[in-house]
């Protein structure tokens, strides 16, 4: 890993869609965007903070998302994800996360992804269909 990543950050736009809405066994809770899908770009951006720092042989594999809701984020919203690597510790990478609609912050947390190497992963997924 490029230590070059501890200066990373990432940002992604995206709209809210009635599909990330809070639905839950197919109803209809909420009509704003869901934390389902605020852990999902969550994840994303923080793969695009520490993707282009992998040495060729590398891949990550996620360890930890966490997210705390401050505001709501209508259908149609603009909300902006940024993933800021904070900490890199042996093979752990921590991005800190904040999602803003627009000044107003939606959502804050961090994501920690472990960065091994890539035959290590493959073995590991080979594994987990052993059992």
């Amino acid at each position: 890993m490029n230590t070059m990543v501890e200066q990373s950050i990432a940002e992604l736009s995206i709209t809210v869609t009635e599909e990330m809405t809070a639905h839950l066994e197919g109803r209809l809770i909420h009509r704003v965007l869901s934390t389902y899908w605020l852990c999902y770009y969550a994840e994303v951006v923080a793969r695009r903070a520490i993707e282009p720092y992998f040495e060729p042989y590398e891949n990550a594999i996620g360890g930890l998302v966490e997210i705390r809701h401050h505001a709501m984020a209508p259908v149609g919203a603009t909300v902006r994800i940024i993933a800021k690597v904070t900490e890199m510790k042996g093979k752990k990478i921590v991005c800190e996360i904040e999602a803003k609609h627009g000044d107003r912050l939606i959502a804050s947390g961090m994501q920690i992804q472990i960065v091994l190497p890539d035959m290590e992963i493959k073995k590991m997924v080979e594994d987990a269909y052993l059992y």
